[in-house]
């Protein structure tokens, strides 16, 4: 989880205090009329984004000694095992993740490293239960009132960011010093995949029509750009392409989407030169990169000054993992240092999920991280046809995401996926034609891990 260092400013408690009154009672509302389950998605999602807003107070220590971010995320685990229905999805969820599940312990136990492997292994099993609290509620309550419910928890973090603008309340971005309009969330990361987050969600909605998807998606890109993220912005391009085929695809008859789909295309090509105006530094470190390919293999020592500030320093900080990793032993080769061994080594994360992956479990990691990857995307590659296409460009997103930053090492970078992931398996399994009913051993709520 990110540390609380240098995070936005907080907004005044004379705004804060309403807004998130006002909040609980949507959600409150969210919560009628439905299932346990899309009850629990959609508390889970408010009460994450909720106490983002106010780092101040979730990453204070709690009085059983974790801090309230940890306290909460183990709280939701504990519930969401007894909370969700024993269904197909379960080994759907927990035969791509015991593989990286059990290397997490292994290389913690033999490297000493028990307090990181626990928390990694809480934040997996966080990603199972919104994966399996998604396929739940969409199979109890549909697509539509669940993506309905889950947009709504998004006006939150909006409304903040949308009164720090207002109030010119910024945090200095780390890479920069440039300003990030965040609304008090304690880094532009994490929030930049919050709106990542609302994006897909619209982007998945069947019943949101394409001008309400096209709206989302300019907002959460703005939102993104006010953020000062704009690497996310250019992992979201994948999801910007699946929102507008979605978009299309509602809004025309069948016989007429393959004009509608050529015209995408063509709107996309025309937008290509805008590409480096919003990207900025960020497109010249990539073609620089493409011209010099040779750069990624060097060892930190060799890096010149200029070549330190590539990319926001990314391809600086990789090299120094990697030739961390290098210099190990077999057993670090094999497992790596430990879950969560870089804190304390490294002023900064890795900001790339497979880098970070070798360091932290070595080369078996990389594969297990891979194999979950590989497996869901398997699983979007062969969903029902309507979904098909557009769940393959959300988790291509999700990989570009990966290779700059790390979404899957935040609760909120997991509430991503395990979204993308429930909605992946219950398309999966339409697909397959599975009865929509309980089956004999889905009627009662028993422990996922059962």
């Amino acid at each position: 989880m990110l540390a609380l260092t240098d995070g936005s400013p907080p907004l005044p408690l004379f705004l804060v205090l309403p807004v998130l009154l006002g909040y609980a009672v949507l959600v409150v509302f969210l919560c009628v009329r439905v299932s346990a389950s899309t009850s629990f998605l959609v508390s889970a999602f408010a009460l994450r984004l909720a106490m983002s807003s106010q780092p101040e107070f979730s990453f204070a220590a709690s009085p059983a000694g974790l801090s309230w971010n940890a306290l909460v995320s183990v709280a939701l685990v504990a519930i969401g095992s007894q909370v969700l229905l024993r269904s197909r999805a379960v080994p759907l969820v927990l035969v791509p993740l015991v593989p990286l599940a059990f290397l997490v312990a292994i290389s913690a136990a033999l490297n000493g490293e028990a307090a990181g492997g626990v928390e990694t292994l809480v934040k997996y099993a966080y990603f199972a239960m919104i994966a399996l609290a998604a396929y739940d509620a969409f199979r109890a309550d549909g697509y539509a009132a669940v993506l309905s419910r889950l947009l709504s928890t998004f006006s939150l973090p909006l409304t903040m960011q949308c009164a720090s603008l207002v109030l010119g309340i910024s945090k200095a971005n780390e890479s920069d010093g440039s300003a990030s309009y965040i609304g008090g969330y304690n880094h532009e990361a994490s929030f930049s995949i919050i709106l990542l987050t609302a994006l897909l969600t619209a982007m998945l909605h069947p019943g949101l029509k394409g001008r309400y998807k096209i709206l989302v998606g300019a907002i959460t890109i703005s939102g993104i750009a006010a953020a000062n993220y704009r690497t996310a912005i250019l992992a979201a391009a994948p999801l910007l392409i699946g929102l507008l085929i979605s978009a299309a695809a509602a809004a025309v008859p069948p016989r007429q989407r393959g004009v509608a789909g050529i015209l995408i295309v063509l709107a996309m090509l025309a937008a290509v030169p805008v590409i480096p105006v919003i990207a900025g530094e960020r497109f010249e470190a990539i073609a620089t990169l493409a011209a010099n390919p040779e750069i990624v293999n060097k060892s930190p020592d060799d890096f010149q000054e200029a070549d330190r500030e590539m990319m926001s320093g990314r391809l600086f900080l990789w090299s120094q993992y990697i030739d961390a990793w290098q210099q190990g032993g077999s057993r670090q080769h094999l497992i790596g240092f430990g879950a969560n061994a870089w804190e304390g080594r490294y002023r900064y994360y890795a900001h790339n999920t497979l880098v970070s992956t070798l360091y932290e479990l070595g080369a078996l990691g990389v594969m297990a991280m891979l194999l979950l990857w590989s497996w869901m995307l398997a699983l979007a590659l062969s969903a029902a046809r309507g979904h098909r296409l557009t769940l393959v460009t959300a988790h291509l997103g999700f990989f570009v995401l990966n290779m700059a930053t790390m979404p899957i090492w935040m609760i909120e970078g997991l509430l991503f996926y395990g979204l993308l992931c429930g909605f992946t398996i219950h398309a999966w399994l339409d697909r397959s034609r599975v009865a929509p009913g309980p089956s004999r051993n889905e009627g009662r709520p028993v422990s996922v891990f059962h």
